[in-house]
């Protein structure tokens, strides 16, 4: 091949790859430059992306911030809880004591103190039967439920104990005269009961001044024979009836079936009281608060503590010692089981059956109102003086004093 030919083959290869380099460096160019289509598309897509997700956290926060808005909006709403005072945390008012002091003036377990006279109560107002002390302020719910404690016999020196330590019971005093019989005779009647308590509902309507004043809890209590009322109410009421306090009363017969007329079991009866120691069962099986206080006093029947030991024996239960009260009068012995309590105390003389008076109040402040959580009444009230004597005289205070004698015991049987 000539010169001329190979130096135009070599002049057409130079060209050629001098085009190629160009083009080569034209599309490196062209990628330096600028992002192609799919790096577009790529960029944008994720810039989308990013932007929802950033309206969603706005969206989310926003949420939550009215969550926490309404939260607190409701717990604004609410209520604060009321601070409710512990039942233990209440104040409990103790009975002024009978110092020697006033035993030198006259005073002893037969014949009480009265240093508060009526206290926060209202004056008595007369029933149908007995009288009744109403607080002055407060002392209901907001239905105006009140508590109510009847005791029969020795009201007046029971009143005197009671109010020293009530924190809202009503107290209605029924007193017959001795003997068990002046007290269950007339409630052999099935109206009179039932005319007892319209007569209180009626009493408490005019106090209050709202036509909605009701008994709430209702109690009866007894010191030595007034027992009869209760065992002839609760033949035929007992259902009507949440409580009942026995103070050294109740006495069981003596057994048909028996020559021996020692105390014994076997020698005792309760045919006379069925329809008070059926209410003691009930009280056992915790529908009914059933308190009996008893001292060691023997009349010529069977005693308190002899009916007390009757009935042990039919609900199967025994005492547990009592350590604690060294007194002269003081308790020796226990039965405490659900709604019953049976309280044993030293003393056979007459002051001993008299010192049961003082009970009153840790059966009502102790047992009663706090089983009831009776609504307390303002005691800040200025306080009723004493009633004034008069009527049908105390047979606590009537001298002389509940002599102590074989034919009818202390205080009357």
């Amino acid at each position: 091949m000539g010169s001329r030919a190979l130096l135009g083959r070599a002049l057409q290869r130079y060209t050629s790859d001098q085009g190629e380099r160009e083009n080569v460096t034209d599309r490196q160019r062209d990628t330096r430059s600028g992002p192609t289509d799919l790096q577009l598309f790529a960029r944008a897509l994720g810039w989308g992306l990013l932007g929802v997700a950033a309206v969603g956290l706005v969206a989310a926060w926003a949420s939550a911030e009215r969550v926490r808005a309404q939260a607190k909006k409701a717990l604004t709403a609410i209520e604060p809880p009321r601070l409710v005072e512990p039942q233990a945390a209440r104040e409990r008012l103790q009975v002024a004591p009978l110092t020697p002091e006033l035993r030198r003036k006259g005073h002893h377990e037969c014949y009480p103190h009265d240093p508060i006279g009526l206290g926060p109560y209202a004056p008595y107002r007369n029933l149908t039967i007995g009288r009744i002390a109403i607080p002055q302020s407060g002392g209901h719910t907001d239905d105006h439920g009140y508590d109510v404690v009847v005791h029969f016999h020795g009201h007046s020196a029971v009143r005197k104990t009671l109010v020293q330590v009530a924190r809202g019971v009503v107290f209605v005093g029924i007193d017959e005269g001795r003997g068990s019989g002046r007290y269950s005779g007339p409630f052999e009647n099935p109206q009179l009961f039932t005319k007892l308590r319209v007569s209180i509902e009626k009493a408490l309507r005019r106090h209050s001044g709202q036509d909605r004043a009701h008994i709430r809890h209702l109690a009866l209590s007894a010191w030595s024979a007034g027992y009869g009322a209760i065992n002839e109410i609760l033949e035929l009421h007992a259902d009507e009836v949440d409580a009942v306090i026995l103070l050294d009363g109740l006495h069981a017969a003596w057994s048909r079936k028996s020559r021996r007329r020692d105390g014994t079991i076997p020698s005792l009866s309760a045919r006379n009281i069925v329809p008070t120691f059926a209410f003691a069962r009930r009280a056992a099986a915790g529908d009914k608060i059933f308190i009996w206080t008893h001292s060691q006093v023997k009349p010529h029947y069977p005693s308190t503590a002899q009916t007390a030991d009757l009935l042990l024996h039919e609900l199967g239960l025994t005492r547990s010692r009592v350590d604690d009260d060294p007194g002269k009068y003081g308790q020796d012995s226990t039965v405490d089981v659900r709604g019953l309590h049976i309280w044993s105390f030293r003393g056979g003389d007459q002051r001993a059956h008299c010192a049961h008076i003082a009970h009153i109040a840790r059966a009502v402040r102790d047992v009663l109102e706090e089983e009831w959580d009776t609504p307390p009444m303002d005691r800040n009230v200025p306080p009723t003086p004493a009633p004034k004597p008069g009527g049908r005289p105390d047979p606590v205070e009537e001298p002389p004093m509940l002599e102590l004698v074989a034919a009818g015991g202390v205080g009357g049987r």
